[in-house]
Parts: structure tokens; sequence; C-alpha cells
């Protein structure tokens, strides 16, 4: 078993690697729902955040999947 903090995955685990602009939450809700077991979104630019860019900002909104 894989084990990530708390998170317990199985022996084989299918992971979503992230994706500039495809990693949106309904693309991960699809996956989710095609068995993926542990999805995530790409790296967020930090200079986007100190510039505060809407882009940018919008990859840190978190859905319940």
């Amino acid at each position: 078993m894989v084990k990530i903090g708390n998170i317990q995955l199985p022996e084989f685990p299918l992971l979503l690697a992230p994706m500039e602009d495809v990693s949106d939450p309904p693309f991960r809700a699809v996956c989710k729902d095609a068995g993926a077991d542990l999805m995530y979104t790409e790296f967020i630019s930090s200079e986007g955040l100190i510039r505060d860019a809407i882009k940018s900002r919008r990859k840190l909104d978190i859905f319940d999947i």
C-alpha cells in the first residue's frame, strides 16, 4: 500500500498528473468518476498570486469532488 500522510492509496494507485489549464475542477471530477485515486492541480505561479492575477487565484479554488 502507498501512504501519503493520512491518505492511504491502493497497491497500484491511479494518479492524475497536473496539466496546465487542463486539471481544472470539472476535469478532475470526470477523472474521479472514472476511477482515479488521487488528483491535484498544477503548480500556481507565486508571481501571479503577488500580482493578484485572476487566472492564478482561480487555480486556488477547492471543490469537494
